[in-house]
């Protein structure tokens, strides 16, 4: 089960952070352009990928360290930036 009911730029940049990663290496995880996940960012809660990519952020999220996963916890609840 996700832990994000429904993927937007918002929660994909909050991960990327989470994980530490540039904007080219999450793309580059993610198998897509980086200037695809700069426009999902910018385009902040209106912008949801389509469902294959939701179906990769929720594996990414998955496979993320426990560290990793408490930082994108906290940071979607607003506890940490």
């Amino acid at each position: 089960m996700s832990v994000v009911q429904r993927w937007s730029g918002r929660e994909t940049r909050v991960l990327r952070h989470a994980l530490r990663l540039t904007v080219r290496d999450f793309a580059e995880d993610l198998g897509v352009a980086p200037r695809t996940v700069t426009k999902w960012e910018s385009g902040g809660e209106k912008h949801q990928p389509r469902p294959e990519l939701q179906r990769a952020l929720d594996t990414m999220h998955a496979r993320a360290p426990d560290a990793d996963r408490e930082r994108f916890a906290e940071a979607r609840t607003g506890a940490s930036d």
